[in-house]
């Protein structure tokens, strides 16, 4: 089974891919390896147009949208 999930708010829209291709863009510009992310969670705030990360359970941060 293949499966998309969109969010939509205020006539934006985002998907779940974009949002976790931006995490691992941010993982990689700081000198790591795609490799080496073996977690990742995404918490996004619409209202506040930004996504809150953890990454290995311990990296935490968050980037616009």
């Amino acid at each position: 089974m293949k499966s998309n999930l969109f969010l939509e708010f205020q006539g934006k829209q985002i998907s779940e891919k974009q949002l976790v291709q931006a995490a691992k863009d941010i993982w990689v510009n700081q000198g790591n390896k795609v490799k080496d992310l073996a977690t990742l969670e995404l918490y996004y705030k619409p209202e506040e147009k930004s996504c809150y990360y953890v990454m290995n359970e311990n990296l935490k941060g968050n980037f616009d949208v």
